[in-house]
């Protein structure tokens, strides 16, 4: 039997009145279970905001005004008189969901079921060409005919990408768990939603074949792996205690990449696993050049190139080959090199579980060009296609001597790779450690913070319309971005002009439900956009929200500062988390201590 759309719609109210992760996954789960199994991965999209799995570009793509219009001929069609225009409204309202809550109270609605709406909307977003707006405006208005008020809220809420109901895919996860019998079943659902991307899909899965049928999923192009993350270690020493003898990488600072290749069909994806295919023409021709039909799926860093130097472009140029218009004209202009360093699955092979050593030595027959050293800089390779600079360490001094060798040559630093170790999906672990330093800083490496609000611009900035962000770092075991630190500073005028340009677009009435923060900006936005933070060093606080615990303070940052504009090729979910956060302010308190224990042993030997 169907599920209607007004009871789906109840079950999104409880979730919108809940903060808990717990009890979010308790709702989800048991709302999971009694769902049709062609219903589950719809839902899953649903409560993601999406139409589709995200990395197929799920949004419904109608505008704000596209929206409102069909919300004004809704209520003219029923013969509601509207004293009020909706764009007047909704400025006073805040939310267009509760702008379509208000215009239709009263109303019935029709038992439509959860399918039928969730179906329209797909082929609403489908329609494109000439007369395209005026139909999904027509078409779209007559939905909201049909629609009670509660099911018009969240269907507008929907279509303009606000559902915000502050629910994360780890919550997703904690919920297929408890439907499939709780914690034994997450390890499963999580490795199979690592190996596809997809929570939709593996909702469907488990209907139809249980835990049986996820922990049977292989990678497969089309579906882009979750891409393995580093740890983060100060010095050689350290990484050499904790892995030992090690392969060490330079680290490229471009587009990180994992190009799926099967047939004739080539798909770029990028860190945060939007496709970007048609951005990047050289490396989607190379790819068919060398592997022809043969399926694969390998990961590398795209970088601009200059053939004049044949050295590398910053990434501030590398950046503007990011678009959707003038690609050829850009990619003249700006050509690639792809450094390849690491294979996932080729010839219906999945090469996750091999060792390092072994997909590095395959990756080396396939690519057999290296990026090579002239005169001891770091050379691109001659076709599109490198394997990544690599050297083999065995002793602490060999590690360091490397990181100064591509610090000098403009490289962000180094990733130490474990002999043996898997490429572990979605993880965070040491099998792949970075060095990164600023012989600046105390605080020796940046932080990728989420932007959650911004403030108006005081003094000398007035005129800009913004003076500050309010930044956050991601909390793994609440699901929560959690406020860290107000910045106000690194950006040119240009930078913050074109910022606020950025948030505008995401502007929220409220704190978002996945938002924990105790200071209130002059404007919440949606936990979009991940920046690169530096800071001297890091503190506990009393206002943030940041590693608060049973009556202890949070965690802040002594002067901030941004070191460029928001990276959409960021996913929030990979920010620096709370965990990331505590490790380095043990790490910090420990280097003081030492710090201070020299001082005092030069001063005694002075004395």
């Amino acid at each position: 039997m169907s599920t209607s759309i007004e009871r789906v719609c109840d079950c999104l109210k409880i979730l919108e009145g809940l903060s808990g992760r717990l009890d979010m996954a308790r709702e989800l789960g048991e709302f999971l279970s009694v769902l049709d199994n062609r219903e589950r991965g719809p839902f899953v999209y649903l409560v993601q905001g999406q139409l589709t799995p995200p990395f197929r570009g799920g949004e419904t793509g109608m505008s704000t005004r596209l929206v409102l219009r069909a919300i004004g001929r809704a209520a003219e069609d029923a013969g509601i008189s509207l004293e009020t225009p909706p764009e007047t409204l909704l400025g006073n309202l805040g939310d267009m969901g509760n702008l379509a809550e208000t215009i239709f109270v009263g109303r019935k609605g029709e038992a439509l079921s959860f399918l039928r709406v969730f179906e329209t909307l797909e082929r609403l977003s489908r329609q494109e060409g000439e007369g395209s707006q005026e139909e999904k405006i027509r078409s779209l208005a007559d939905l909201f005919l049909k629609l009670s008020p509660l099911s018009a809220r969240f269907v507008a809420r929907f279509v303009v990408g606000k559902l915000r109901l502050g629910v994360g895919d780890a919550t997703i996860i904690d919920a297929l768990s408890r439907w499939q019998g709780g914690k034994p079943a997450r390890g499963p659902i999580e490795n199979g939603y690592n190996l596809c991307s997809d929570l939709g899909r593996i909702a469907t899965i488990l209907g139809e074949q249980g835990l049986e049928g996820v922990r049977s999923l292989r990678p497969s192009p089309g579906f882009p792996i979750r891409m393995a993350l580093c740890e983060r270690l100060s010095s050689g020493e350290e990484i050499f205690e904790k892995i030992g003898a090690c392969p060490v990488e330079s680290k490229y600072d471009g587009f990180r990449c994992q190009v799926h290749t099967d047939g004739d069909r080539v798909q770029v994806f990028s860190r945060n696993l939007e496709e970007t295919t048609l951005m990047f023409p050289e490396i989607v021709t190379a790819t068919r050049n060398l592997f022809g039909t043969r399926p694969a799926i390998f990961e590398g860093e795209a970088l601009g190139y200059n053939p004049e130097t044949g050295g590398y472009h910053p990434f501030q140029v590398t950046i503007t080959r990011k678009r959707k218009h003038n690609v050829k004209e850009k990619s003249d202009e700006i050509p690639l090199k792809m450094l390849v360093f690491d294979l996932m699955f080729l010839d219906g092979e999945s090469w996750l579980d091999q060792p390092f050593l072994k997909r590095r030595e395959q990756l080396e027959k396939i690519f057999p060009t290296h990026a090579f050293a002239v005169d001891e800089m770091e050379v691109a390779p001659p076709g599109v296609f490198g394997t990544s600079r690599l050297i083999m360490a065995d002793h602490p001094s060999v590690i360091d001597h490397f990181f100064d060798e591509v610090l000098e040559e403009g490289f962000e630093g180094i990733i130490a790779k474990r002999r043996e170790g898997t490429y572990t999906a979605g993880s965070r672990n040491f099998n792949w450690i970075k060095l990164k330093k600023s012989y600046k800083d105390a605080l020796s490496d940046t932080l990728d913070l989420v932007v959650i609000g911004y403030y108006r611009g005081k003094g000398q900035r007035t005129r800009l319309g913004i003076g500050a962000v309010l930044t956050a770092a991601y909390d793994t075991d609440l699901d929560r971005f959690v406020s860290i630190a107000r910045i106000g500073s690194g950006l040119t005028e240009e930078e913050w002009v074109s910022l606020r340009g950025v948030l505008e677009e995401t502007v929220v009435p409220e704190c978002p439900h996945s938002v924990l923060s105790e200071i209130v900006p002059d404007f919440w936005v949606e936990p979009k956009f991940v920046v690169t933070v530096r800071a001297d060093d890091i503190t506990r606080s009393p206002q943030h929200m940041c590693g608060r615990r049973d009556g202890e303070e949070g965690y802040a940052l002594r002067f901030p500062r941004m070191t460029a504009p928001p990276r959409a090729d960021k996913d929030p979910q990979d920010a620096t988390s709370v965990r990331e956060i505590e490790s380095m302010y043990l790490k910090q308190k420990t280097l003081s201590a030492r710090h201070r224990v020299k001082e005092e042993e030069s001063r005694e030997n002075g004395s």
